[in-house]
């Protein structure tokens, strides 16, 4: 059973948990990300829905020049360096 699954193929509007499968994550460090505004969002009562492009945003901009993601990459690539 292959448990891995394509980005293209989560749905427009994702759930937390449609995120949490995306970034490989538990549910508490989803709602966190969220919740602190890390990861933009939509509110609807009281459903959190996620559009796929705030996720790829925060995947190309927020995560990694935070370091949430493999660490503290942006102290890494100061001055161009790699």
């Amino acid at each position: 059973m292959n448990d891995k699954i394509s980005f293209a193929d989560f749905p427009d509007v994702l759930s937390i948990d449609d995120v949490q499968k995306a970034l490989r994550i538990g549910r508490s460090m989803a709602y966190k990300l969220v919740n602190n505004g890390e990861i933009r969002h939509l509110r609807i009562g009281r459903l959190i829905k996620i559009p796929k492009q705030y996720l790829v945003d925060y995947i190309h901009g927020g995560c990694y020049s935070s370091g949430v993601v493999a660490g503290n990459l942006s102290s890494h690539n100061e001055g161009g360096e790699r």
